[in-house]
C-alpha cells in the first residue's frame, strides 16, 4: 500500500458515545494493550523458537509498545477501525473491559502511531473531538524496517497547558504499569513474556521489568529486575462455563453474539519450590 492521505475504507458512522465513554470508562489501558496483544497472531515467532512477547517503553512523552507478532492484515486494518468488530473471531480475552479495546489508547495520547509489515498509518484524537480520528487512519511514509515478526505502537501522551496536569497524567501511566502483577501472565492465552521499561527525559534507560513464563503446570512466573530474580510456582486449573448470561459489562462481536454462551474460568493456585500447595 503506497500513496499519502486518507485511506478510503473507514466506517461511515461513528458513534459519539464512543468518545463520551473513552473519558466515563473505568478501564486501564495498559489491561487493553495487554488483551490486544495476547489476541495477536504469533504462529511465525512460535515456528522461529521464539516465545510470544510485547515490550512497553515508557517516556515522559511517549509509550512505545512493540510484539513479535505475525503483522498487520487488510482485515486487520478494517477491524482496527471499526466499532465493537473484532477480525480475531472468538477471541475471549480475560483482562478486556467495556468493549472499548483498543481504542483505548486515547485516554492516555493523543496521537496513535502503527507501524507493521508495509502499514504505517497514525490516528488522532484530543478531548472534546468527534471521534472520527479514531477511526481514520492518515498514511505516514517511513523508511524504517521493523521485519515480518514485529509490530511497533506508539502513543504520543495527551498535553495541555497545565505542567502539573501533564505530569499528573505521566504519574497515572507510570504506575498502571508499575502496578502490574507478575500473575497477569497466567491469565493470558499466548504471550510468555511482557517487559517494562523506563526512560527519562535525556532518554537515559531508569529500569527495566521484565515479567516470564515458564513451562505450563505447574507453571512457573519470574520476574527480573535490576535487583535479582524472583520466581512463583503456580498451579493452573481452568473450567469452561457453558451458559453464560450476557453481561453488560462486556461488548461482543456479531460472531459472539452467533455463538458465546461459555466463558473460560481460570484459578492459579502457589505453590511451594517442591510443588506443595502454599494454603
Amino acid at each position: 500500500m503506497t500513496g499519502r492521505g486518507r485511506f478510503s475504507e473507514v466506517n461511515a458512522h461513528i458513534p459519539a458515545r464512543l468518545a463520551r465513554n473513552l473519558y466515563t470508562s473505568n478501564a486501564r489501558f495498559v489491561f487493553e494493550l495487554l488483551q490486544n496483544a495476547d489476541d495477536n497472531n504469533y504462529s511465525t515467532a512460535i515456528s522461529q523458537g521464539e516465545d510470544p512477547y510485547v515490550s512497553f517503553k515508557i517516556w515522559p512523552d511517549k509509550v512505545s509498545i512493540e510484539c513479535n507478532e505475525n503483522g498487520f492484515t487488510h482485515e486487520n486494518l478494517r477491524a482496527i477501525c471499526a466499532i465493537g468488530k473484532s477480525s480475531k473471531v472468538g477471541a475471549a480475552g480475560y483482562i478486556g473491559e467495556k468493549g472499548i479495546g483498543f481504542k483505548s489508547v486515547f485516554m492516555a495520547a493523543w496521537k496513535v502511531h502503527i507501524q507493521s509489515n508495509d502499514f504505517s498509518f497514525s490516528f488522532t484524537h484530543r478531548k472534546g473531538d468527534s471521534g472520527l480520528g479514531m477511526v481514520t487512519p492518515v498514511w505516514e511514509e517511513t523508511d524504517e524496517v521493523l521485519g515480518e515478526t514485529l509490530t511497533r505502537i506508539t502513543l504520543f501522551l495527551h498535553t495541555s497547558d497545565d505542567p502539573e496536569e501533564d505530569a499528573r497524567q505521566l504519574e497515572t501511566i507510570k504506575l498502571q504499569f508499575q502496578d502490574l502483577q507478575h500473575t497477569i501472565l497466567l491469565f493470558l492465552r499466548k504471550l510468555r513474556r511482557v517487559q517494562v521499561s523506563f526512560f527519562d527525559e535525556d532518554d537515559s534507560l531508569t529500569s527495566v521489568t521484565t515479567y516470564s513464563l515458564h513451562g505450563s503446570n505447574p507453571a512457573t512466573v519470574r520476574k527480573t529486575t535490576s535487583e535479582g530474580v524472583e520466581e512463583r510456582r503456580y498451579h493452573v486449573t481452568k473450567h469452561m462455563a457453558e451458559n453464560i448470561p450476557k453481561s453488560e459489562n462486556r461488548t461482543y462481536s456479531e460472531e459472539r453474539d452467533r455463538t458465546d454462551s461459555s466463558a473460560e474460568v481460570v484459578l492459579a493456585f502457589p505453590l511451594t519450590e517442591s510443588a506443595t500447595p502454599i494454603v
